[in-house]
């Protein structure tokens, strides 16, 4: 039996227990509504290889708050193709926004990268000239700029020349001038002739004189081009929050498509453009290429590895199929994701 003094004592402890959780659990509530939940959010950095509209998927996933919703802070760093691939295979960032080239070199060259998800499945762009080049032959002897070799222009030029019969070197240079907006301004001041492009530069290309040589998107050839891109090992170690994070850049999409005027803005603000021009060019050039639901093409990817079959014996041994990763993909699927996002 306890005395009257211990029953009085333990009731005393059990009080101030009781106030002390109730002290500690007013101050992690002020804790969380001061801090908001971004303040436990998961930080990770994602690269997007070039400035074109074309790479608006993870600017709306970030700015359309897509990420922040499902606790990803993702900082988005602009780091052209062939780079970010190396950074992404270095472990210096999570995710890539890059080109079925770049990724297709780095996996033959053994990196253990892999496509999951991707909004353009076509290839895109033009081949601008200035104005004294009047046709393809006439670029014999001629400088033709690319953003860099290996990325997604470089390809697109080769197929470009072999379209009209051109020698890649030995009729026409081909020379890698850093990236899209340098090709303009490197047409511009004469140092090449021709170049590709892509919206918003084709229209910046056009108010500088240029006229537009060949238009790619005639070809309708299937070309992975846009897509988003990881490690295996990250994606096996981290997969709740790169299935997060695919489904923040599908819900991306469905902004884009329905909302011109937001998209317009993030496009103004990571294109760094106020021409009300150029964005409406973007923006309808691009609404009409992008994928509505995120599935790469095999047929794009078996594409690229053909072309690179001469420079890359392993090329013709490999399976289009092993450069991807559907799994997160499908899983939404099956879930009814997509079904659901696309209802309306």
């Amino acid at each position: 039996m306890y005395s009257h003094d211990c029953i009085n004592a333990l009731l005393e402890t059990r009080s101030h227990r009781s106030i002390f959780r109730s002290f500690l659990s007013a101050i992690l509530t002020v804790v969380f509504l001061g801090l908001g939940t971004n303040a436990w959010a998961q930080p990770i950095k994602v690269a997007y290889a070039a400035l074109v509209a074309g790479q608006i998927a993870v600017w709306i996933a970030k700015d359309g708050g897509y990420l922040s919703k499902r606790g990803i802070d993702a900082d988005l760093i602009y780091i052209p193709a062939t780079t970010a691939t190396q950074a992404l295979i270095a472990g210096e960032i999570q995710l890539a926004q890059v080109t079925g080239v770049s990724t297709a070199g780095a996996i033959l060259s053994g990196a253990d990268v892999r496509i999951i998800a991707s909004v353009q499945n076509k290839l895109a762009g033009s081949i601008y000239a200035r104005p004294e080049i009047k046709s393809p032959e006439q670029l014999k002897g001629k400088r033709l700029g690319i953003s860099r070799f290996g990325a997604l222009s470089d390809t697109a030029v080769s197929i470009f020349l072999d379209h009209y019969g051109l020698k890649r070197g030995t009729d026409v240079a081909v020379i890698q001038m850093g990236g899209l907006p340098e090709v303009i301004t490197a047409m511009q001041k004469g140092a090449i002739q021709a170049g590709f492009a892509n919206p918003p530069q084709t229209i910046r290309a056009r108010h500088l004189g240029m006229k537009e040589l060949f238009d790619l998107n005639s070809l309708g050839i299937d070309l992975q081009q846009t897509c988003l891109t990881v490690t295996t090992k990250y994606l096996r170690e981290h997969r709740p929050i790169v299935k997060s994070f695919v489904e923040a850049y599908a819900e991306s999409m469905h902004r884009f498509m329905t909302d011109r005027d937001f998209s317009i803005q993030v496009m103004k603000k990571y294109l760094r453009l106020n021409d009300k021009e150029l964005l409406d060019d973007a923006y309808a050039f691009y609404s009409q290429r992008l994928e509505k639901i995120p599935f790469p093409t095999i047929k794009g990817i078996k594409f690229i590895l053909d072309d690179m079959a001469e420079r890359h014996p392993q090329a013709k041994k490999t399976s289009p199929e092993s450069f991807v990763d559907l799994s997160v993909l499908q899983e939404l699927e099956q879930g009814g994701f997509f079904k659901q996002l696309w209802k309306n």
